[in-house]
């Protein structure tokens, strides 16, 4: 079921996509002047089947010259309804009709039946709807022009309304995740098949663009058989033509295809772009189980479209750009193929709302004891998968910060952040904050960077105040941590500023210096051993997280949240938030982004294995963003990648951002006394559920 929902997919959207293209090529054919067409042929090679089309092709295969009526007829009804043809539209159709029917049981039935109205309406030529079918009942659809139109539009109507009912009805699971993917994958290999066929319409010589008077006609037919007329209009002002541009006066008309190119390529904003199918097809993949290499595949064509960003290609560049692009969509293709619809496997479906919801949700048991922030995510299930199978672990951390003063405090107005994150790698199962005395209010919000913050006050004349945070965490295994390449570092740095996607405009900020770390030409020398020109980002990445574990040592007395970065840097000691603020600075100082992370490791190591600094507090490390990929987590403090023993909390620009518990308090006296206490006990799935 989920093979014939990922092929529903490809199939409405190759449907869809054909439509278009071949109604808008029918109509520009009114738009230019005679002589001046590209013919026919050019369908058949955007949709890769010139060499499959069986009869005599005339001079009109190639992209300039005239083709008869009869070939342009013939050559329509091939791509339109002939059902030898396995990639026509009708046969398209009747390829998502029966695969709906395969999944029947997790697609909702009014998406089959709307697919199978539409392909019954092609098959049945009703009479009286189409202009041309009203006297000519008999004639094969397609052969005439107005008859032709009329069922183009009507497969482009029809499938916009099978998206809207797929997304309005289906549940949010692997099903529609399939069927998504499918889509994307479709839409970036026609699309590239468009730009490659198309390449001399949209990108040529400045003079051959002035010498040509139907030049901006055939680029306007590029976009709007992609849907992107309209939104590159929105875009940029040199969209459309004026004629103090047309007469050179303004930006010239290269440039112009130029950035229909790269609007249709790169930009994040339009839903069509290979950037943004792209993208979407990385969280989709994500969002899978056992989805390493798919995963992989994906971020390859990422970061091959990510290459390609703002280059000044010629015709034939972008030709052959199209080309690795459509190898690069094979590839997922195959990957997909592969891990999850091997010949002779079965495939089930997972059911989240076959499991009962483990939560517990506890009660207040002490009158002076205030239980607040008591949070069970309802999605979240035991055992439920989450990333990659492997590596799946449950722990219980309990977090104890206890503040002694030296006289009576009359107030105490705390900020906490230790709530554990929700990831595409770890699920808060349970979340209960603790505070004794009792507080008097209490609120909570998520800050900028995504973190849950508790803010509460607690008065009333104490010496002593505990505050207790009891979480327990679905942790697995990044799938980063499999990576052992990477692409150059100097091109994941390019690519963090040429790249439109949402992730990569999310992480440019965490390139600045912040208020704990600055940037400077000494921390740049001193990453510039292990960022070698041209070395694969996480292999650098790694041997700088191994020379700052060597080079500096782990003193626990020496340094406070106050310390200068510099003076930690000079005396080569610290503990891990020194270190963790270390590495970013380093990363950020040679213009990659990265960012602070606060969270726990596993307190007790496994068997044999020596307990790692850190695992007795809070514990800090280092996050280093990949275009494509995502974030890469490494801890310098102990030498390895952060893995499905460490337990995120918060992430930001450094320790102030995310610290665990901070404020102030009226009254108190001149001094007082903390003492935090941090356990992190590996749970099996029964206590889990206890």
């Amino acid at each position: 079921m989920a093979e014939a929902a990922y092929w529903t997919g490809r199939y409405l959207e190759r449907a869809e996509d054909m439509a278009r293209v071949i109604a808008v090529h029918s109509e520009t054919h009114f738009d230019l002047p005679v002589g001046e067409d590209v013919g026919w042929g050019p369908l058949l090679m955007i949709a890769g089947l010139q060499g499959t089309f069986d009869g005599p092709m005339e001079s009109g295969l190639h992209v300039h010259g005239a083709v008869s009526a009869s070939q342009e007829s013939r050559i329509v009804r091939f791509l339109l309804t002939d059902r030898d043809n396995p990639s026509s539209i009708l046969a398209s159709l009747d390829a998502a009709r029966s695969n709906l029917r395969t999944a029947r049981s997790v697609v909702p039935r009014e998406v089959w039946e709307v697919c199978n109205d539409l392909w019954l309406t092609l098959v049945r030529k009703p009479a009286g709807e189409s202009p041309a079918r009203s006297n000519m009942p008999e004639t094969p659809i397609g052969q005439e022009r107005d008859d032709r139109i009329w069922a183009l539009r009507k497969v482009i109507a029809g499938c916009e309304h099978l998206n809207g009912v797929v997304w309005g009805t289906m549940q949010r699971d692997e099903a529609l995740t399939f069927v998504r993917l499918g889509q994307q994958l479709e839409r970036v290999d026609l699309t590239s098949r468009v730009l490659g066929v198309r390449a001399e319409s949209l990108i040529c010589s400045d003079k051959g663009a002035t010498d040509d008077p139907c030049v901006e006609v055939r680029r306007t037919a590029v976009l709007r058989s992609l849907a992107a007329y309209q939104p590159f209009r929105r875009s940029t002002w040199t969209s459309m033509p004026t004629p103090w541009v047309a007469a050179g006066r303004g930006p010239n008309r290269r440039s112009e295809g130029l950035s229909m190119v790269h609007f249709v390529l790169h930009d994040g904003h339009f839903p069509r772009s290979v950037a943004s199918c792209i993208g979407e097809a990385l969280e989709l993949a994500k969002s899978l189980p056992r989805n390493e290499q798919t995963v992989a595949a994906v971020n390859d064509s990422s970061m091959l479209l990510g290459e390609h960003a703002g280059r000044n290609m010629t015709s034939g560049e972008l030709s052959a750009f199209s080309r690795e692009l459509q190898a690069a969509v094979a590839a997922v293709h195959e990957n997909i193929l592969a891990t999850y619809f091997p010949a002779g496997m079965s495939n089930s479906l997972h059911d989240p709302g076959s499991k009962a919801d483990q939560a517990n949700q506890g009660d207040c048991d002490e009158p002076t004891r205030t239980r607040i922030g008591v949070e069970s995510t309802p999605r979240a299930r035991v055992g439920d998968t989450i990333g990659p199978e492997m590596g799946k672990r449950i722990y219980r951390v309990r977090h104890t910060t206890t503040y002694e003063y030296e006289a009576p405090v009359e107030q105490s107005y705390n900020e906490a952040h230790l709530r554990p994150r929700d990831t595409e790698f770890q699920r808060c199962l349970h979340h209960a904050l603790e505070v004794v005395p009792s507080v008097s209010a209490w609120s909570e919000h998520v800050d900028l960077y995504g973190n849950v913050v508790a803010s509460f006050v607690v008065g009333g004349g104490f010496r002593v105040m505990r505050v207790t945070a009891t979480s327990d965490v679905e942790v697995s295994t990044p799938a980063t941590r499999k990576m052992t390449s990477g692409p150059p570092w100097e091109t994941a740095r390019m690519l963090v500023d040429a790249d439109r996607l949402p992730q990569s405009r999310d992480a440019r900020p965490f390139r600045m210096p912040s208020r704990l770390i600055p940037t400077s030409s000494k921390l740049a020398e001193y990453t510039a051993v292990s960022f070698i020109p041209g070395r694969p980002i996480v292999s650098a990445t790694l041997d700088l997280c191994g020379r700052i574990h060597r080079d500096f040592a782990y003193d626990p007395g020496f340094t406070s949240v106050t310390t200068p970065l510099m003076e930690v840097f000079e005396h080569r000691r610290g503990v891990c938030q020194d270190f963790a603020h270390l590495a970013v600075g380093c990363l950020r100082s040679t213009g990659l982004a990265a960012r602070y992370v606060s969270g726990y490791l596993e307190t007790l190591p496994p068997p044999e294995a020596e307990r790692r600094l850190g695992a007795d507090a809070s514990h800090a490390w280092a996050s280093v963003f990949l275009p494509g990929w995502g974030w890469f987590d490494i801890d310098p403090t102990n030498n390895q990648v952060a893995d499905d023993t460490y337990v995120t909390v918060a992430w930001g620009r450094d320790y102030q951002d995310v610290s665990p518990l901070r404020g102030s308090v009226e009254g108190g006296g001149s001094s007082h006394t903390l003492d935090v206490e941090v356990n992190v006990s590996r749970l099996n799935v029964q206590t889990a559920q206890s």
